[in-house]
């Protein structure tokens, strides 16, 4: 069975993650010959799998023109799918402005499509509303017309996702960490500054419903309300993406910019706290990250992050600056309130697939609606 692997379309955040995880993986399955598509972003992951006999890898970026945009036509990926003889593909997460001519399962990670109500829309200006929901529009479109099937990292979020496309199937396999968070020889070091006081760590590229700027506040709250509290916040974005921080708050910031993944866990051991403020996810690796390396969650109190975090986080109200210094400041200053976080994290971590039985999953699942395809 042949299968073509697609992350074309992807370029940065956890969806490059996911698929290096995934790709990396794929020489256990030595029964099928993969096809494996990686953009232009992922060239690390080309490395990884140079020597693989069952992986063939090419690197190509989905083109955004009138024919992909309109027909769901990429000339090249057609031509891998009719002369590799592919029997079906797998889009880590779409929409992969393709429409593949076999069956084809999608990963939906676009919690702005099934998230109306979130508190993200409401801190956007009328125009910001209104090229979210034309681009959602297109969005909708886009997923529609190139599958059928999908699978989703949330069960919360697969059953949005069924009301949306009620003609489709949806599947939910879970995320996890990286598989390189389970080998320590290859973790690549990356030194912060030298620091005494409680590191907030948040690992994510700059998107809008992270809501990273929320953190300016923060530090004026804790700074007004607990002056004796040394603290800082580490990013790992660009100090350029961030609004103007005033003087005074400066050094309560680290921007570290984009990290490869083998530096990540040393960051998580040089950190106290996982703080991630987001308003929108259908999940994020960052909490099975923190629990593997034993650092305590500060989140928001939205469904999607509950549901995935359970016990091992505290929470705070999504908007509100004051609930999340004093979680901070709690957590920050609490020794038992830390370990007892820790310890519902390495029990929370049960609930999720590992990275094996994510991969596992993923290629049977596809292998079943294939013969199911044949059969019909």
């Amino acid at each position: 069975m042949n299968i073509l692997v697609n992350a074309s379309n992807l370029k940065k955040g956890g969806g490059v993650q996911v698929a290096d995880s995934i790709c990396c993986l794929l020489e256990g399955f030595t029964q099928y010959h993969f096809v494996v598509v990686l953009s232009s972003f992922m060239q690390a992951t080309r490395y990884k799998m140079k020597n693989v006999k069952n992986v063939e890898v090419v690197i190509h970026d989905v083109n955004n023109n009138v024919s992909t945009l309109l027909f769901g036509r990429d000339s090249f990926l057609d031509g891998l799918v009719k002369n590799r003889r592919i029997d079906g593909v797998l889009t880590v997460f779409g929409p992969s402005r393709w429409n593949p001519k076999c069956v084809h399962l999608s990963g939906f990670a676009r919690p702005h499509l099934v998230m109306p109500l979130s508190p993200y829309f409401r801190q956007l200006s009328y125009l910001a509303r209104l090229k979210e929901k034309l681009q959602n529009i297109l969005l909708k479109y886009m997923f529609a017309r190139s599958t059928h099937f999908f699978f989703t990292e949330n069960p919360y979020i697969s059953k949005l996702v069924g009301q949306l496309f009620r003609k489709s199937s949806v599947y939910t396999i879970t995320n996890y960490y990286n598989q390189v968070y389970d080998h320590p020889e290859n973790w690549v070091k990356k030194v912060l500054p030298p620091f005494e006081g409680i590191t907030l760590l948040t690992v994510t590229a700059y998107y809008t419903h992270k809501n990273l700027p929320i953190s300016i506040e923060i530090a004026r709250v804790l700074r007004k309300k607990y002056p004796n509290f040394i603290f800082r916040f580490v990013f790992t974005v660009e100090e350029a993406q961030f609004p103007v921080i005033e003087e005074e708050l400066q050094g309560h910031f680290v921007f570290v910019g984009r990290v490869d993944i083998v530096e990540c866990p040393s960051l998580y051991e040089q950190s106290d706290i996982m703080f991630l403020p987001t308003l929108l996810e259908c999940f994020s690796a960052t909490y099975p990250e923190a629990m593997k390396m034993e650092c305590p969650i500060v989140t928001t109190d939205l469904e999607f992050a509950k549901g995935l975090c359970g016990n091992a986080a505290r929470y705070y109200s999504p908007l509100s600056a004051v609930e999340a210094a004093e979680a901070i400041y709690q957590v920050g200053t609490n020794v038992s309130l830390r370990k007892q976080l820790i310890d519902a994290g390495k029990q929370q971590l049960k609930t999720y697939d590992t990275y094996d039985e994510r991969v596992s999953k993923l290629v049977r699942l596809l292998e079943h609606l294939i013969d199911v395809n044949k059969s019909n």
